[in-house]
């Protein structure tokens, strides 16, 4: 009896991953945005490595600074206001080569003097991300990795005033779910003449 339990100890040892060790995470990106008229004309300029590399444990995120955004612009007009596109796509060379792409909307954006009511005294720009990134990885298609970029203002100031730094434009990463281990052939084989034998033990005891 106690053969068979060292048996099955050994058996699903080898058939069980692993301990999980921290994730290798690397990627490129590169930001897509509206940068001549019509609309608000917007910059930026990358903070964080182009790629980038890290380490991750399943569930765990990291938090950093992306890229910086501004307008030259020196004034908010009417073309201004109306939503223009932005993109960061993302090409991962690890833990598998997969790639996506986070949206949103950069806009400009006026309000009044509260005091004296003057239309358009305070100016600024506004950028609004969409739905986080999803990628999906893993021989089984179980591993799950989340990308998500912050909303922000930029710009703001009275006329411009000296709001004209711009913002820092942040980026999450989350390892969700790590991908599952597939057993190596060898191994299945080994637990398939493991149980086989065990089986061929119990039937003569049985007989």
């Amino acid at each position: 009896m106690r053969h068979l339990r060292l048996t099955i100890a050994l058996l699903v040892s080898l058939c069980l991953p692993a301990l999980a060790n921290a994730a290798l995470i690397s990627a490129s990106y590169q930001v897509n945005l509206n940068d001549s008229d019509p609309g608000l004309v917007v910059d930026s300029a990358d903070l964080e490595a182009n790629p980038f590399t890290f380490d991750l444990n399943e569930g765990d995120s990291v938090t950093f600074n992306l890229f910086k955004i501004w307008t030259p612009e020196g004034a908010v007009n009417d073309d201004d206001l109306a939503p223009q596109p932005i993109s960061v796509d993302f090409n991962f060379t690890s833990p598998e080569t997969m790639s996506g792409s986070v949206g949103g909307s950069t806009s400009g954006d006026t309000a009044p003097d509260p005091l004296f009511g003057i239309d358009g005294f305070f100016q600024g720009g506004i950028l609004s991300w969409g739905s986080p990134l999803q990628l999906v990885f893993g021989a089984l298609g179980d591993g799950l990795l989340e990308v998500s970029l912050s909303d922000t203002k930029f710009n703001e100031g009275a006329f411009w005033g000296l709001g004209n730094h711009g913002a820092k434009v942040q980026a999450e990463i989350k390892l969700v779910k790590e991908a599952s281990e597939v057993p190596e052939p060898s191994t299945l084989a080994l637990l398939g003449i493991g149980l086989f034998g065990m089986g061929m033990r119990a039937r003569r005891r049985s007989a």
